[in-house]
Order: structure tokens, then C-alpha cells, then sequence
């Protein structure tokens, strides 16, 4: 596996343990959130439960308190205190039913209705149990002892007590049930996080660590890679080094052969190899105080041109093309490479080069001849094609002209004479007319479809747009498939070429996108800008790959090539991008000055 397998495998590694990592996050997230929720939904009953127990109870507390009030002394205060809590009493016992009327203890609350009344009316009848101002507190007992036991309230009230404890009782053990459950549910939470934590150790934390491990050792690996390439490369600068030194031995021996030089730092001329100085027009090839960059140009601009690319020679090689002009005006080609001087001395950059004028005007010379015949080949394709266009659109215009002024014609006579008959016999004749009525529609269909096939009318008369809206609107309407399309405002003619061309083209992508994409959406879009006409054409259908795509033609049209010929005639661009599960857009752009009607040719 190379290098590049294997950062693959490790990114999709990374990729899996992450989104592992992000579900055991969010499943402990979900976990804590749902305790969070349970103990809060169980604090909310368990208040409620308070409450309504703590109700009962000052139930139980005011009943016995209402019954003993009744035969107090005849004080309007206490006669008053007895009739607030009286009301208190039974309004809490409303209380309670609303808010348990879903639980099982309803019906016992709603069996003490009874006894309450019983008792209310008893108490507010009840007279008062002391007269004498003087009696002390033992004989006050005694006698709402007495009243009570006397009066059965006393009954009553025990029975209530009795049913409130059991009330109460039952209430206390659903709130106790509700807390063991509470208990039970958190202890299977606690157990899920303890899981998924034990998991997500096992099988993400564990993987993690070694993926971690392992990119540690791959760095290191690099690391001492880049040490060892490191001394290769200071071994290769070294022998470089001492090539370099050897090439002021071969100066001598090329020195008659060869375009060569040797300059100092500053660009001056230590050494020109003698057929060097000849074709600069340089008398002598000894050193010099003159920059070799004045003697390579006149213009200032190329001097510091040449003279920047030797200084900077001094780092690296360069080698490259140079058109030089000498000292008598003559102008050459030189192939030149600039090597830096790892030597002492005062030589810092030696210049070999080669004359290659004569290949250079040569090639010039080929290029100049490829490029007209290249215009030729291209402007006589562009004719013929014109000429192909034109003759075929001629031809398809007088056919469908032909069908629709003749053959149409002719049979909507026969249909209307068919239609006007009156036979003597209705029912035995009547079939065969509706059989003859249906054939000439279906002639007519056809005949019209043909016409619509080849050059339609409203292409000639109103232009481009119109064609096209009535392209989409009829084969809409033949094939079931919805075909829009949509124009931002294009109110302007074209040439006549360019409209054929352009009809044929959109015309062709859509026949391909019904018959082999299979699409049950087109969309044709004309939209205009000041140098640019613009032709969409997308569609849903199945997709291709252009690598694989062969033309394809029909009946009523042409592959993708003769479309690209169309377009190209025009001097403009198609392009086609496609998905095998997104559909097609088919997008064309021509110049818009180029194809332009003139003025009053537009009607």
C-alpha cells in the first residue's frame, strides 16, 4: 500500500471513530437529559403529593376542629371562626377531588360527600354547649364531650377520620410506588451510560489511542527519511560542486567551438570564448570592464532583463531562449544556460549557448504557413457547413411549406365534407363516419407533426423565440412530457443562420433528453446580455458520461458532434455537464454582435 492508500485508510478511519465518538456523546447526552427530565417530572408529583396529603391531613384537623367549635359558648366569634373553617373544609374537599379526579382514590373521596353534609348540618344546628361565663376549661371539655357523644357527631366525625387515613394511606403508597420506580429507572439509566462509557472505551477510545500511536510512528518514519535525504542531497551538492570546478578546464578546449562565457558578480566579462565575441562584435575575447548585458542588447530594457537573470545565477541554474542584437544591429536566437561558479577566484556565473537562429526562423516560418492553412481549412468547413445548413433548411421549409398548404389542406376539406354528410340510414352509416371523422383527425395530427418536425413557420416569420415557445408547447402536448420554457427578455431577431442553428440545436438536445434520458422535466432557458446569447437546456433524466457518449442521432435531428458544428459555425461555445443521477444542462453561449438582424430585418 503507498503512501497514499494508506492516509486514505487512515482518514476514513479517523472519519468512523469521530462520528462513533459523537454518537456515544450524544446517547450519554440523551441518557442524562431523559434522568434530568424523569426527576423532574417525579419532583413536580411528589410536590403535588405533598401538597394534597398536607390537604388531608388539615382535613382531618378541621373536621374534628369544626365539631368541637359547635358547642363552644355561644361567642359570634367563635360562631364566625366556625363558619370560615367550615367553608374552608368543604371547599379543600373540592380541592382534592379535582386533583385527583384521575386517580383511584376518587371514589372514596366522592363517598364522604354524604357524611360531610351530614356533618355540616349537624354542626350548624348544633346549639351552643356552654351558658356560664364562670365554668373552667375542664367543665368546657366536658360538656363538648357530652354534646358530641349526645349528638352522634361525634360518630360521624370518627367515620370520617377513619376514611381520610385510609385516603391518605393509599395516596402515600402510590408516591412511595412512584419513588421505587424512580429508583428502578435511573438504576437501568446509570446502567445504559455505565454501557455505552464501557463501549465507547472498548471500541473508540482504544482505536483512537492506536491511530494516535500509529501517526506518532509515521512521523517519526518521516522525520529520519528527510535526515537521510538530507545528507544525499548535501553528497550531490558537494560532487556538483566539484563538476563545476572542472569546467574551467574545458574552457580552453571550447573556446573555438563554443558560445561561452565566464563573468564576474557584477555581470563584467572575465572570459568570451572567441566565436562568442565574434557574433557580439566584441574585438577581443580578453576580460573587460564592460557588463556582458550591454554587448547582448541596445535597448535598456533588455540590458536589465539579462542582467537580472545573471545575478540571480549565482543561486541556481537557469536555462532558457534569449533573441539577442549585437553591436552592428544583427539580431539572434541563443539557447542559453547560466551555472553558478562554486570555485575561488573572481568567476561567479559561466553562460553556454547556442545559436539556433536558423531553427527558430524556421519554425517561425512553418507556424506562419500551418496557421493560414489551418484559417483556410477552418473558413472553408464553415462555408461548407453554412452552405449544408442553408441547403437543408431550404429543402425542410418547401416540404413542410408542401404538407401544410397541400396535403393539410386537403384533408381538413375532406373531414368538413365528411362531417356535413347526412345519410339516409343514420345508425347503419353513423359508425363509419365517426371512423372516417377519427382517421382524418389523426391524419391532420400527423401531418402537423411532420410540418412541426422540419422547419416550423413561426421560425421564418417571427423569429427564435416564438419557435422555440411553440417547440415546447407542442411537444409537451405529443410526448405528456412537461416541457417549460422560459425567456428574460429576448424581444429581438436574429440572422436567419443563426436562428436555424440555434432551433436545430435546442430542438436536438430536447428530442435527446425525451427519448434516452428519459425525462419528465425540461426546462429551456433564453436569456441576453450585451455581448452574449445564452441557451440553457436542463433536464431530470438519466445522465451520462461523456467519456462513453456516442453520437447519437434520430430521425428529426443530429448527435452531440453536428450540435457542436452548429454552435461552432456561430463562433460560440457548447457545454454539457451530466450526471448519471442528476440529470443534463446543456448550456450555449453565442456572440451576440455576430448574429444580430440588421435593421428592418427583424420583422
Amino acid at each position: 500500500m503507498n503512501k497514499t492508500d494508506q492516509e486514505s485508510v487512515d482518514s476514513k478511519l479517523f472519519n468512523r471513530l469521530r462520528s462513533s465518538y459523537l454518537l456515544a456523546l450524544s446517547l450519554i447526552a440523551l441518557a442524562l437529559l431523559g434522568e434530568h427530565l424523569l426527576v423532574e417530572s417525579f419532583l413536580t408529583e411528589q410536590a403535588k403529593d405533598a401538597n394534597i396529603i398536607n390537604v388531608a391531613g388539615r382535613q382531618r384537623m378541621l373536621s374534628q376542629r369544626i365539631a368541637k367549635l359547635s358547642f363552644l359558648e355561644n361567642d359570634p366569634a367563635n360562631r364566625s371562626l366556625m363558619s370560615a373553617e367550615l367553608a374552608e373544609w368543604t371547599s379543600r374537599h373540592e380541592w382534592l377531588k379535582d386533583q385527583l379526579a384521575t386517580d383511584r382514590v376518587l371514589p372514596q373521596l366522592v363517598a364522604l360527600d354524604t357524611l360531610m353534609a351530614q356533618m355540616s348540618e349537624q354542626v350548624q344546628s348544633a346549639g351552643p354547649g356552654m351558658q356560664d361565663k364562670g365554668a373552667g376549661p375542664q367543665d368546657a371539655m366536658e360538656v363538648v364531650k357530652q354534646g358530641l357523644a349526645a349528638s352522634g357527631l361525634n360518630a360521624r366525625s370518627e367515620t370520617y377520620l377513619s376514611r381520610m387515613d385510609v385516603i391518605v394511606g393509599e395516596i402515600s403508597e402510590a408516591a412511595t410506588n412512584r419513588v421505587n420506580r424512580l429508583r428502578s429507572t435511573k438504576k437501568w439509566i446509570t446502567l445504559a451510560v455505565g454501557i455505552v462509557l464501557l463501549l465507547e472505551l472498548l471500541f473508540i477510545f482504544q482505536p483512537i489511542s492506536r491511530f494516535v500511536r500509529r501517526q506518532f510512528l509515521v512521523l517519526e518514519q518521516e522525520k529520519i527519511a528527510q535526515a537521510e535525504a538530507r545528507q544525499l542531497a548535501e553528497i550531490a551538492v558537494r560532487e556538483k560542486a566539484a563538476s563545476l570546478g572542472k569546467l574551467s578546464a574545458l574552457n580552453q578546449a571550447i573556446d573555438r567551438a563554443a558560445l561561452f562565457a565566464t563573468l564576474r558578480a557584477d555581470g563584467s566579462i572575465l572570459h568570451l570564448s572567441r566565436k562568442f565575441a565574434e557574433l557580439l562584435a566584441r574585438s577581443g575575447s580578453g576580460p573587460g570592464r564592460e557588463s556582458l548585458s550591454h554587448l547582448l542588447h541596445q535597448e535598456e530594457g533588455r540590458q536589465a532583463f539579462f542582467s537580472e537573470l545573471i545575478t540571480a545565477a549565482r543561486i541556481g541554474d537557469w536555462q532558457g531562449e534569449w533573441l539577442i542584437r549585437n553591436q552592428r544591429g544583427e539580431e539572434y536566437w541563443l539557447d542559453v544556460t547560466l551555472l553558478p561558479a562554486r570555485q575561488e577566484g573572481e568567476a561567479e556565473v559561466f553562460l553556454l549557448a547556442s545559436d539556433i537562429t536558423a531553427r527558430k526562423e524556421a519554425q517561425h516560418s512553418l507556424d506562419v504557413l500551418n496557421q493560414e492553412k489551418m484559417s483556410e481549412e477552418i473558413e472553408r468547413g464553415k462555408q461548407r457547413s453554412r452552405q449544408i445548413v442553408e441547403t437543408q433548411e431550404k429543402e425542410r421549409l418547401r416540404v413542410a411549406r408542401d404538407l401544410h398548404d397541400g396535403i393539410g389542406q386537403k384533408l381538413t376539406a375532406l373531414k368538413f365534407s365528411l362531417e356535413s354528410l347526412r345519410p339516409d340510414k343514420p345508425q347503419q352509416i353513423k359508425d363509419r363516419i365517426e371512423q372516417l371523422r377519427a382517421l382524418s383527425k389523426e391524419i391532420i395530427l400527423g401531418v402537423r407533426l411532420a410540418t412541426f418536425n422540419l422547419t416550423p413557420p413561426e421560425l421564418m416569420d417571427y423569429g427564435l423565440v416564438p419557435a422555440l415557445e411553440k417547440m415546447a408547447r407542442e411537444l409537451s402536448r405529443l410526448t405528456g412530457e412537461r416541457i417549460v420554457f422560459h425567456n428574460e427578455d429576448v424581444d429581438f431577431r436574429l440572422e436567419a443562420t443563426a436562428e436555424i442553428n440555434l432551433y436545430r440545436t435546442v430542438q436536438e438536445a430536447v428530442n435527446n433528453a425525451v427519448k434516452y434520458a428519459k425525462a419528465n422535466y425540461i426546462l429551456i432557458s433564453l436569456s441576453a446580455g450585451p455581448q452574449l446569447l445564452s441557451v440553457t437546456i436542463d433536464d431530470d433524466g438519466e445522465g451520462f458520461d461523456r467519456e462513453d457518449l456516442t453520437e447519437k442521432t434520430d430521425g428529426s435531428g443530429m448527435g452531440l458532434s453536428f450540435m457542436e458544428e452548429r454552435i461552432r459555425n456561430l463562433n460560440g461555445r457548447i457545454f454539457l455537464r451530466s450526471n448519471p443521477e442528476g440529470g443534463t444542462r446543456i448550456s450555449i453561449n453565442v456572440p451576440l454582435p455576430e448574429i444580430l438582424a440588421e435593421s428592418g430585418e427583424d420583422n
